[in-house]
């Protein structure tokens, strides 16, 4: 039976296709199924000429041979298979292997994955198993993170629908917030930005789980924390998330220049989204916020406990491999035994 990979990609829980009335009768197909397996060894007869299975199935090459043909012989599209279609053509056992062979994945899903890999069937292109997606927030994290792979990054609302995957938006308000909470590796920040002029309002920058989910969306596609910049978060439309962090007492000092007012509200936004991110981990951080003591002493601290070293025994290379060395120049004329004594003082 030929494939077309294109029309599995295309079928969906939603609009299931025609095929589906092709199924032949249930005691025409096993009939032939049996005549099959008879064939080729799966069936055998004893001394007195009645039918046993002559094995438990647990080869993978029998699994995938008797899956494919009971596919064809039913007169269906792979993706239309059921549960139940292993019982009435008596393949009970093929079904209790794979109801155990990948935890909780539904078996029908671990029997089409084996059996047609060059499908790359998603939970959501079986019809049969619509409630049981319906239900679950992580397969729709994952149909999202699906979604924006296939379309690259460029994902628009519409396309939820088009590819099968609207189940998705019964967990969230709205597309954008699917995608944020998705944390997907790619995204476009066009069509990201697009959807935030729609839906990130200020109930959305107030709201603390949306607030560092996005900022965590951010971080994550551009692939560390370390990496976002302010631009970052205007290129996708973000950019009311870092001013949010203005009344932060630390955004309030008077001695951060001009300059690094920018970065120190994404600082902020990084370290309430991230709980072990420091500013001082940024790749271009505020420079001028380490005119602070304390800052400063925190971050030799945060040294220590680091790279697993009493205070005393930090060398200049522990800050030289944090990208901290600038500090040493512009506030202890290069000299580590100076931010180590001020720490130590404090402690």
């Amino acid at each position: 039976m030929e494939i077309d990979k294109k029309t599995v990609a295309q079928r969906t829980y939603q609009n299931p296709a025609a095929s589906s009335i092709l199924r032949q009768d249930d005691k025409t197909s096993k009939a032939k199924f049996f005549s099959w397996m008879e064939e080729k060894g799966y069936l055998i007869r004893n001394e007195k000429g009645a039918l046993k299975y002559g094995t438990d199935w647990h080869n993978k090459e029998d699994r995938v041979a008797a899956v494919r043909k009971m596919v064809e012989i039913m007169g269906i599209h792979p993706t239309e298979l059921k549960n139940e279609d292993f019982f009435n053509i008596g393949l009970f056992d093929v079904l209790k292997i794979y109801t155990i062979k990948k935890g909780s994945f539904p078996a029908v899903f671990n029997a089409l994955k084996e059996a047609y890999p060059e499908l790359e069937v998603n939970l959501w292109d079986i019809p049969s198993l619509k409630n049981i997606i319906s239900r679950n927030r992580e397969t729709a994290e994952e149909a999202t993170r699906w979604l924006m792979a296939k379309k690259n990054g460029a994902v628009s609302e519409s396309d939820f629908s088009e590819y099968g995957v609207s189940f998705v938006l019964s967990f969230y308000n709205n597309p954008f917030d699917a995608m944020i909470f998705s944390q997907p590796s790619i995204a476009n920040a066009q069509c990201v930005k697009a959807l935030a002029e729609k839906y990130l309002d200020n109930g959305f920058i107030q709201n603390q789980n949306k607030r560092r989910a996005a900022i965590k969306f951010l971080a994550n596609v551009k692939g560390s924390p370390k990496l976002v910049t302010y631009s970052d978060f205007e290129e996708f439309g973000f950019v009311e998330m870092p001013n949010y962090y203005s009344s932060n007492p630390l955004a309030m000092k008077t001695f951060i220049k001009q300059e690094d007012k920018k970065k120190l509200l994404v600082g902020l936004a990084l370290s309430d989204a991230f709980k072990d991110f420091n500013i001082w981990e940024m790749g271009d951080p505020p420079k001028s916020l380490f005119i602070d003591k304390s800052i400063r002493i925190e971050t030799t601290i945060w040294l220590s406990k680091s790279s697993g070293k009493h205070i005393l025994k930090l060398s200049r290379s522990d800050w030289e491999r944090n990208g901290l060395s600038w500090i040493l120049e512009d506030f202890y004329n290069g000299y580590e035994y100076n931010a180590i004594r001020e720490a130590m003082d404090s402690l």
